[in-house]
């Protein structure tokens, strides 16, 4: 019990006064929370769908490794604070690659990581290139 009157002048008050933002209020007077649903008559906007999108199927999609990429963090001045690093995942044989460092070296790994991986480690002999 807070033994303070609720700041609403009248005579209808219910329970103890609590501090509010706006001020001691009892619960009949207290602030209510406020919804952020939209007002029921209100309807989302469509956006429409481009026609090369209606005609393609949609195609299931089932991750296979994971590249990973840290781009570093470099000071005003060019010097690295923490240089750039990556590595490649494969899940479906539980492959995890060297960190690789730098900036240059990043760039280049990344554009051949899964590929070379595959080549090396799921082609079969039979298999063409």
């Amino acid at each position: 019990m807070t033994g303070r009157p609720c700041d609403v002048p009248g005579d209808q008050h219910d329970g103890n006064a609590r501090l509010y933002p706006c001020g001691w209020r009892c619960t009949s007077h207290a602030p209510q929370a406020r919804t952020t649903s939209p007002a029921p008559d209100a309807q989302p906007v469509a956006k429409p769908v481009p026609a090369s999108r209606k005609t393609r199927a949609r195609q299931a999609f089932t991750a296979s490794g994971l590249l990973v990429i840290d781009m570093g963090q470099q000071l005003k001045n060019g010097t690295w604070f923490r240089k750039p690093t990556a590595r490649y995942e494969c899940w479906t044989c539980n492959y995890t690659s060297d960190i690789v460092t730098g900036a240059h070296a990043v760039l280049q790994f990344i554009g051949a990581a899964r590929s070379d991986h595959y080549d090396s480690h799921h082609r079969t002999r039979g298999e063409a290139a």
